[in-house]
């Protein structure tokens, strides 16, 4: 047997070692798993975006029978909602902003300015939890049956910020007469809040 000949026949060997290796091997499973993981990605993707979108206004109809006792009018929701941006807080009832300077009245809101936010930053640079707790007192006096509110915030908010500004929702902080009253007890997180 000659040198090619010998080589020739271990090139064989080796090939048929090969495809015999090849068809006893195990499965790869590694591109399943880079497909599961690109699907688990996006699921988690549209499902915080569509999180983002879930603080939309629903109103359901009511349905009415006809009866002989009067009925009276419908209770118009507050839908309180307070937002907590770099610059202050952004105060919204009812479909509606409140800009700085607005004054509550019994027929609704009328407003001196169109400057948002609704309660800026002190002095001091820092979010004015007394001046949201007065607004927040003279908004629950017009609404006194009003439990709900709604707080959101940009993603630059500190937690203890939400936190303190949560609990300055639930009850007021003013020294004086309003020291300990309770405000709006069931504070909600809106939508994209993390």
């Amino acid at each position: 047997m000659t040198i090619q000949r010998l080589r020739f026949r271990l090139r064989k060997l080796r090939e048929h070692g090969e495809e015999l290796a090849e068809e006893s091997g195990e499965l790869n499973l590694v591109p399943y798993l880079d497909i599961i993981m690109n699907i688990i990605m996006f699921l988690l993707a549209t499902i915080t975006f569509q999180a983002s979108l879930a603080s939309i206004n629903i109103n359901v109809p009511t349905s009415s029978v006809a009866s002989s006792a009067p009925s009276t009018a419908p209770k118009q929701e507050l839908n309180l909602t307070v937002s907590i941006t770099e610059k202050g807080y952004t105060l919204a009832t009812a479909g509606s902003v409140l800009f700085r300077g607005f004054v509550l009245t019994a027929q609704g809101v009328q407003q001196s300015s169109n400057e948002l936010p609704t309660v800026p930053l002190g002095a001091d640079g820092k979010h004015d939890l007394v001046a949201l707790t007065q607004i927040l007192g003279q908004i629950k006096a017009l609404y006194p049956d009003e439990e709900r509110a709604i707080i959101t915030a940009t993603p630059q908010i500190p937690y203890e910020l939400l936190v303190s500004t949560m609990d300055a929702m639930r009850q007021s902080s003013v020294p004086g007469s309003d020291e300990g009253k309770v405000l709006f007890p069931g504070v909600l997180l809106g939508a994209g809040v993390n």
